[in-house]
């Protein structure tokens, strides 16, 4: 008899949780009020938001697009120029492959990258172009190491940085592609650097070679460089990385120094 009262007891405090839990499910799904854009350090009212599409709400993500009113979007544009949390440094492509966007009939759209603002903590991109932000939570995002040199090129103070970070597989292949902002007086001990080094000159690459640099086109454009071009070995062996045929290479590094702007773009890759 007190074996079946600890049974009936027990299974009245299992539903009692079960039902609670699904009250707070309920709660946290349809009644609480969206406020993410909130947390992104941006003047955002409720008016400034046309509508917003949550793709992705559970424990594990949370992802929403908001479209801004046209009437809104110089008002945060202003606010996005003068910001110290939002920036036009780009995320890693791992992380840009996290966003997406969608069309009619659920069909995913890359974003455009016309005009964007990236949040400095890696989950929000603001498209002022289209007048969209997009909001993103989910598990952390690897923090990129920063070299110290590249090429001989110290990279440790810079005023900005854009990454594009692709690799993956057991010999970790993949492609890494930096673009370094300097200031002027780093620029000049830069090409005082550059103009002694065996590995650079001012001969300009092909542009079949510096069509890899496909985010930064004004590569093509640039008038006063210093250009450096090598094939690389991924290769345990640490002779066979400086001493390897052309069949034996694995893909290679192209650097370019834009004198005028004082801007180093770096591209490594490995097949």
């Amino acid at each position: 008899m007190k074996k079946e009262k600890l049974k009936t007891i027990a299974l009245v405090i299992a539903i009692i949780i079960i039902w609670s839990l699904i009250i707070y499910i309920f709660i946290l799904k349809y009644l609480k009020t969206d406020d993410d854009y909130a947390k992104l350090g941006l003047d955002i009212k409720a008016y400034d938001i046309k509508y917003y599409t949550i793709l992705e709400d559970d424990i594990f993500e949370k992802y929403k697009v908001y479209k801004i009113s046209n009437r809104s979007i110089e008002k945060l544009k202003k606010q996005l120029e003068n910001s110290k949390l939002w920036s036009k440094n780009k995320y890693y492509e791992y992380v840009m492959d996290e966003f997406y966007d969608l069309k009619e009939g659920d069909e995913t759209i890359s974003i455009d990258r016309h005009d964007i603002y990236y949040y400095e903590n890696g989950y929000a991109i603001f498209d002022v172009k289209n007048a969209k932000l997009y909001y993103l939570e989910s598990n952390p995002y690897k923090q990129h190491k920063d070299y110290n040199e590249i090429l001989g090129v110290k990279t440790n103070n810079y005023e900005a940085r854009e990454i594009y970070s692709v690799r993956g597989g057991l010999q970790n292949d993949g492609t890494d592609y930096y673009t370094y902002q300097f200031t002027k007086e780093q620029g000049k001990e830069i090409i005082n650097t550059l103009e002694k080094s065996p590995k650079w000159n001012k001969n300009r690459l092909e542009d079949n070679k510096l069509d890899d640099f496909e985010h930064n086109k004004e590569v093509l454009s640039i008038e006063n460089g210093y250009y450096h071009y090598e094939k690389v070995c991924r290769a345990s062996d640490e002779n066979q990385k400086h001493n390897f045929t052309d069949e034996e290479a694995t893909g290679w590094e192209i650097g370019v120094y834009d004198i005028d702007k004082n801007i180093l773009y770096y591209y490594w890759t490995s097949y």
